[in-house]
């Protein structure tokens, strides 16, 4: 079976669909949250979602008109393969997506829940991205991921706190 490769901007492109279904999730997280602490965590998490979306707007600009996919070797077939399966979510890949999950939230556990699955899903995405990119987009890559480390520990210390 021969690997999907990615071209850069195909990656780009799920990386903003990942923080705008972020950016949906967690608005209607914060509007469906009773408790004041949860609110403001989830408009804050909005807020950097919306950060990341600047960022990724920006790289995707800096991409070549007529790219190709990267040459095949094993770590970027490897790589392709990940990056295809966490693309197969629909999450990932579906437009309004992450208004449509926070429409079905039920419980302020389950709004934490699928969050904290949602920021697993793109740190592991993001960490195969850094395989498929340039040397100095990397460092930009590599702070997103400690950004969504972080949205990670506030989502399970509030998770615990709940």
């Amino acid at each position: 079976m021969d690997p999907v490769h990615f071209t850069g901007t195909e990656v780009l492109t799920m990386a903003l669909r990942i923080e705008e279904n972020g950016f949906e999730y967690y608005t209607g997280a914060a509007r469906a949250s009773k408790s004041k602490a949860l609110k403001t965590l989830f408009k804050t998490l909005a807020e950097q979602e919306k950060d990341h979306i600047k960022v990724f707007l920006g790289l995707k600009g800096q991409l070549p008109e007529h790219e190709t996919p990267a040459a095949s070797d094993p770590y970027t077939d490897e790589a392709a393969l990940y990056l295809n399966a966490i693309a197969d979510t629909k999450v990932f890949t579906s437009p309004g997506e992450g208004k449509k999950l926070a429409s079905r939230i039920k419980s302020e556990k389950q709004a934490l829940t699928c969050a904290i699955g949602m920021e697993k899903d793109s740190i592991l995405f993001y960490y195969e991205l850094l395989k498929m990119i340039r040397g100095k987009d990397m460092v930009v890559v590599e702070r997103l991921i400690e950004q969504e480390k972080e949205h990670l520990r506030k989502l399970k210390q509030a998770f615990v706190n709940l």
